[in-house]
């Protein structure tokens, strides 16, 4: 599994598919992608971060404590 940033929200996404497009500068590959709270993109593959759990952990949400009043 390949796996990505989501340029919305920061959370892990896996690369859906890939495929090369036509364009003006000639064919780009772009790639479909769906992060954890279910954001799509379909964007050119050069743009998109690598990821690796080896290379960039994932950091555990903190729970916010409550206030009472």
């Amino acid at each position: 599994m390949d796996t990505t940033t989501c340029p919305d929200c920061g959370e892990i996404a896996e690369v859906l598919w890939r495929a090369v497009m036509d364009s003006t500068d000639g064919p780009v590959e772009h790639s479909k992608i769906l992060c954890l709270n279910r954001h799509w993109f379909l964007l050119p593959t050069a743009s998109l971060e690598r990821s690796t759990p080896a290379a960039q952990p994932r950091t555990e949400r903190q729970p916010v404590p409550l206030q009472h009043w």
